[in-house]
């Protein structure tokens, strides 16, 4: 993996403390100051709590950019390893997958993680929750999916 992303044990402490904020989905609403610990915000989707958890999961070390599909292109650029979404859902290692949807005919992109079959996400209808993979295997949209830890 990236040397940059070796700190990555703080990340599941970081979202399981999002959680307990409320904080609910809210489609092109981001958290203003990122780099804080305890971002403002009573609204956020998914890329801009990608960008706010990565960043402190990583202690600072690796700095998303906005939107989900800008997101995407820079894991990609990064070099992260792809892997099949069947494969990082059946993963119960603790190992950590960035997954994207890209958008499409009247269809928004999406970001979540994905670490032993559950999601970390902010997502329509709950905001900053988890729930399991399969719910997004079902979609019938293809997964791109990279490991990170």
């Amino acid at each position: 993996m990236l040397e940059h992303l070796t700190h990555l044990y703080n990340l599941k402490n970081r979202f399981r403390l999002a959680v307990l904020w409320g904080v609910r989905y809210k489609f092109g609403a981001k958290f203003s100051n990122f780099k804080e610990l305890h971002p403002i915000g009573r609204y956020v989707d998914c890329s801009g709590f990608m960008r706010w958890l990565v960043y402190h999961g990583s202690d600072g070390k690796l700095s998303l950019v906005d939107g989900s599909v800008n997101q995407h292109s820079q894991i990609q650029q990064l070099g992260f390893p792809v892997r099949e979404y069947s494969e990082a859902l059946a993963n119960r290692t603790g190992a950590i997958y960035i997954c994207f949807f890209r958008p499409g005919v009247r269809l928004a992109g999406h970001v979540w993680l994905l670490s032993d079959g559950m999601t970390m996400e902010s997502h329509y209808g709950k905001g900053i929750n988890t729930r399991s993979g399969r719910i997004l295997a079902l979609m019938g949209r293809r997964v791109y999916c990279y490991r990170i830890s």
